[in-house]
């Protein structure tokens, strides 16, 4: 299907896409009703909104419920396309971040659906007073354990989310592929979060969330994240890169490119981008695996070509790699991490050595590349 011709534009939105709302019949007749909520953090690092989709056969499911506040706008939309929101049957989180299931209470107390989520979300949403680890906030939930925001952000933005997203009772759903409904699947595909799930439609069309988007590519998490919450998380997630860091995000695009390989032209929908700067962004998944693999084994090469140097730390390297523009305000924190993501994958082959948790010297190896290119995919089925 071409997004361009087989799109139904409902109602209109701005140049980034938000307030569209778009229809899509997949040839097996299914019908997904896609809404775009705004998710506007300001700065330079813009996803755009996010892209929020009612799916409806015999059974009616959401994915994702846009950012904190945009629960009654999902509503609305399902009312503006004639769905009656109590028909609901089920909502799926693509994965625990607040611009996808920042409106899930607000869904959940008003249609009453399930809400089903991979089993790491769960737990990381949940509060253990007494057994915060002491590097810790110890007033947050489990998620946010890692937070790299300051205080005056986070006590400002996050508290009320927080709460009130630990009080939801969640259908977990286990690592491998898992059917949802007849024709639609869920696999796990960690890497951007510990409990990313990608949606597979009637082998016609994949709802990826974060983990694949055109233009950017989303922010890894980072394997020491593992230490802070593995006492939470079921027991069988006992390494750190199976579900944390660049790797298992790398391992997870392979194990997406194979399980699509025998289906080119099925429809990636993702959470972000689909329409933004006033046109379509429709991905090839097999090539912007390929373009993702090559941005990630660039930006390797270009930590150790600025630690020829000498140490630096992850700020120093983000200073000189990232735009200017990228690192205004916080900003700057989005940059430390994906550094740091990196110089955990290099650390892994020996390419470089942390001299202090955000320090890294370079060995005067280059074995990331190998390492990438040889990788295991996760395994995806569909």
């Amino acid at each position: 299907m071409n997004l361009e011709t087989g799109v139904e534009v409902l109602r209109g939105g701005d140049a980034k896409g938000n307030g569209m709302i778009i229809r899509l019949r997949l040839p097996s007749g299914r019908e997904i009703i896609g809404i775009a909520t705004e998710n506007d953090y300001g700065g330079e690092w813009d996803l755009g909104p996010t892209w929020n989709y009612l799916v409806r056969g015999d059974r009616s499911f959401l994915v994702d419920t846009g950012n904190k506040g945009m629960g009654r706008r999902i509503l609305d939309a399902m009312d503006y396309v004639g769905f009656r929101p109590q028909d609901l049957d089920f909502v799926v989180v693509s994965h625990g971040h607040e611009d996808h299931d920042g409106g899930l209470c607000e869904i959940g107390r008003s249609t009453g659906a399930d809400i089903v989520a991979h089993e790491n979300y769960e737990p990381l949403i949940r509060y253990y007073p007494g057994e915060t680890p002491p590097s810790a906030f110890p007033d947050f939930p489990a998620s946010c354990w890692h937070c790299p925001m300051p205080r005056t952000f986070s006590d400002t933005h996050c508290l009320h989310y927080h709460k009130e997203r630990s009080t939801l009772k969640v259908q977990p759903i286990s690592g491998t592929g898992n059917e949802l409904c007849q024709g639609v699947r869920a696999w796990h595909t960690p890497g951007h979060c510990p409990d990313s799930l990608a949606i597979f439609i009637d082998n016609e069309a994949i709802l990826p969330g974060d983990t694949v988007l055109p233009d950017i590519t989303p922010l890894p998490t980072q394997e020491r994240m593992f230490h802070l919450t593995k006492a939470v998380l079921p027991d069988e997630y006992a390494e750190p890169d199976h579900i944390y860091g660049l790797r298992a995000y790398l391992r997870t695009l392979k194990g997406l490119k194979d399980a699509t390989a025998d289906r080119p032209g099925m429809l990636v929908l993702q959470a972000h981008r689909l329409f933004y700067n006033s046109g379509w962004n429709e991905i090839d998944l097999s090539l912007r695996v390929d373009e993702l693999f090559e941005h990630h084994i660039q930006r390797c090469g270009a930590i150790l070509d600025i630690l020829r140097d000498g140490p630096k730390t992850a700020e120093q390297i983000s200073l000189e790699y990232f735009e200017p523009s990228l690192l205004k305000g916080y900003g700057i924190l989005l940059a430390v991490g994906e550094i740091l993501s990196h110089a955990e994958l290099l650390s892994s082959c020996g390419d470089v050595v942390f001299l202090t948790e955000d320090k890294v010297e370079a060995t005067g190896t280059r074995n990331f590349e190998s390492l990438i290119r040889d990788l295991s995919p996760r395994n995806v089925s569909i």
